[in-house]
């Protein structure tokens, strides 16, 4: 249960020394596997069933070799660390347990099950920007703050949590493996969702490698800067722009491609669009702002 020195000192102040805790306890206790709830803060969402079973035909042959740790929960007892031997031992056919009960609060518990992913890499990048960000949230912390915890940098947090703005899409395709970090980070280069999910699809069906990725998203956002320096160097363009802000009273965006394109209309709140609504429908008055 020794903890690695890679997860830094922060960790030491946010949870007590588990080694010497549970050492106090002394042997660890036979606990059912139905009094057993999973981790509410589990970041974990994906797991390998072929993992599993092999790791539950062990623990029929050898036994658990670690215990859970757990906390008492009312009649019941919440998972803090161990859900993948708890899955294999139902999947072995286990009815108990042996585990650790120990005393731990909410942020502990997140802590807990967060450090014991990133230590054994079972995490891929899309639920670890997703438990970072949950972290950073759900406890008020910094990401400087969140580093120290888990014992990686500030950036990297940073880089983790930035996977959260790309497309559904192809946050899928990181979640799923097909693409990596690196590719997802190349991708938020792109100006547009748009862009992304293309440029992905394209990186998948081609197979390229976070290089040429960056090479395709450098040509890509340079294609559409000077595409659109060009559709605003024509007057009648910014005229027609010109002529719609001052009429609606808030900012317009005309993106004109040789005579079909895209009008985008800004407002800031509910009663500023129905303002904008009245004036196109011919009931409102065009120098109100």
């Amino acid at each position: 249960m020794k903890r690695k020195k890679a997860l830094g000192r922060g960790l030491e102040s946010l949870l007590p020394s588990i080694e010497g805790e549970l050492s106090e306890r002394g042997s660890p206790a036979d606990i059912s596997v139905d009094a057993i709830d999973p981790n509410p803060f589990q970041p974990r969402i994906d797991w390998d069933d072929e993992e599993l079973s092999s790791l539950a035909e062990s623990i029929r042959q050898q036994g658990i070799l670690q215990p859970l740790v757990l906390r008492k929960k009312e009649e019941r007892y919440q998972l803090i660390a161990g859900e993948r031997r708890l899955r294999a031992s139902i999947l072995a056919g286990l009815g108990v347990v042996p585990a650790f009960i120990r005393e731990a609060d909410d942020q502990q518990m997140m802590a807990l099950a967060l450090v014991e992913n990133i230590q054994r890499q079972d995490l891929n990048p899309m639920e670890k920007a997703e438990a970072f960000s949950r972290f950073c949230s759900e406890f008020s912390i910094t990401q400087e703050e969140l580093g120290k915890q888990v014992g990686i940098s500030r950036s990297a947090v940073a880089n983790f949590q930035r996977l959260i703005e790309l497309p559904e899409s192809v946050k899928l395709m990181v979640r799923s493996g097909k693409l990596s970090m690196g590719h997802g980070r190349t991708l938020l280069g792109l100006p547009d969702e748009e862009s992304m999910v293309r440029i992905a699809k394209l990186c998948l069906a081609r197979g390229y490698s976070v290089r040429v990725l960056e090479d395709a998203v450098r040509k890509a956002t340079n294609r559409k800067s000077i595409k659109k320096k060009m559709v605003s160097a024509i007057p009648e363009i910014k005229q027609l722009e010109t002529e719609l802000q001052r009429i609606l009273g808030t900012r317009v965006l005309l993106k004109d491609s040789g005579g079909s394109g895209k009008l985008e209309i800004g407002y800031s709140s509910l009663d500023e669009l129905d303002r904008i609504l009245s004036i196109i429908r011919g009931r409102g008055n065009p120098t109100c702002k």
